[in-house]
């Protein structure tokens, strides 16, 4: 299916009117979900595209390798995402982050600077995720770089996040109020199109072809996957900390509306979740029910690749479809590295950006000196156990 997005990605391939098909864009945070399908869309157009992230040895935060990845880029797309969504925490990463780029950028001669916001930066204030995104954008704004930003609707693939924050026991406690979601590649191919032509100089918001009641979506996504949890409306349940009203979470009238339903992206994101974990993970032996789930064990779908999922005081991540365990604290301020960034088999800690690998539990990047106790994933269909590992290794320390 061809999206509208994608059609007017294809008039930047062909050179339509002033839009380049050669130039250097810079995606920030391009080893992320939205990130990785960002940079195949451009590089697919044409262009040179650079993945910045932590793991190419750029940080936005600390400005580490900016000078080099901007040097000679004509766009930046910043598509990347604070470790932590505590008040200052996410404050202060989309503040300095975005300072630094903007520095950067003019410094190279950046003609175009493209960020991902979100809808309702505006208007969910009571929000801290929110109200750090409006002071990105405002940031963006009082720069001299030309920009455009982009405000989506939440994404279809974050709507098993949304059930997991408001789950309590076996019950899913969640408003009814409105919400329009929209694919990742709906997003990436509207952030391609606009990265590809010239800035907006203002703000675009771009959201699923859709609305639907949270409670009912969130029942709906639950039902498709036999997730045995209750949804339990409430108009007063809160939504990472406050309340929604209507319309907080749906896009105005002048909205770039995407083409991918959310039934048909459901139906294709059950039909590629593996039933078992395709790679070197122990076989628990006999099948577990999900519903007599016992201490330590988990539902397999909950760990989609590139997530965490704490386990008791384990967290569970996995990496490209193989599970790696290790303990939830970092061994340097106890900071929860369920609430970290993963990149590949690299956990960064929220607290102090310390470094580890996952599967190891080798120290990749200080401040912390000891490595992390890891664990062995046990699988058997649709249920994960954690146990401790067989043996214990010394992890080399790498600063």
């Amino acid at each position: 299916m061809i999206t509208p997005f994608e059609m007017a990605v294809s008039s930047v391939r062909v050179g339509v009117g002033d839009e380049r098909c050669d130039m250097k864009i810079v995606v920030v945070g391009g080893s992320g979900i939205l990130g990785s399908k960002l940079v195949a869309t451009l590089s697919a157009y044409g262009h040179e595209v650079v993945a910045a992230s932590r793991r190419s040895g750029v940080d936005a935060v600390t400005g580490e390798g900016l000078t080099e990845a901007l040097r000679g880029a004509a766009v930046v797309v910043d598509v990347s995402n604070s470790p932590s969504f505590q008040d200052a925490a996410v404050m202060k990463f989309f503040k300095t982050s975005t300072h630094n780029l903007l520095t950067h950028g003019a410094a190279a001669g950046v003609g175009h600077h493209v960020a991902l916001s979100v809808v309702g930066s505006g208007r969910f204030l009571k929000n801290a995720y929110f109200r750090a995104k409006l002071a990105q954008e405002k940031l963006i704004k009082e720069s001299s770089i030309p920009y455009s930003i982009i405000q989506p609707t939440q994404f279809f693939e974050f709507v098993a996040n949304i059930a997991d924050a408001a789950t309590h026991g076996n019950v899913v406690r969640v408003s009814p109020a409105l919400i329009q979601p929209i694919a990742a590649d709906d997003v990436a191919s509207a952030v391609a199109s606009i990265a590809g032509g010239p800035p907006l100089n203002g703000t675009v918001e771009v959201a699923g072809p859709e609305s639907f009641h949270l409670d009912a979506l969130i029942r709906r996504s639950l039902s498709a996957r036999n997730d045995p949890r209750e949804v339990i409306t409430d108009p007063h349940a809160l939504y990472f900390g406050a309340e929604l009203s209507e319309r907080t979470l749906v896009a105005g009238d002048d909205a770039r509306l995407g083409a991918i339903l959310f039934e048909e992206w459901l139906r294709r994101s059950i039909a590629e979740t593996p039933q078992t974990n395709p790679q070197r993970v122990e076989n628990a032996g006999a099948p577990i029910q999900p519903a007599a789930f016992k201490e330590h064990e988990f539902r397999i779908i909950e760990v989609p690749p590139g997530s965490a999922l704490l386990v008791g005081d384990v967290v569970v991540f996995n990496v490209g479809g193989r599970f790696c365990a290790t303990q939830n604290t970092c061994t340097h301020r106890q900071g929860p590295l369920s609430e970290g960034t993963l990149d590949g088999s690299t956990v960064t800690c929220p607290y102090h950006d310390a470094q580890f690998d996952v599967c190891t539990g080798a120290v990749l990047r200080g401040p912390a000196r000891e490595p992390l106790e890891t664990f062995r994933v046990l699988v058997d269909g649709e249920v994960g156990r954690t146990a401790p590992a067989l043996q214990s290794h010394q992890q080399e320390t790498r600063i």
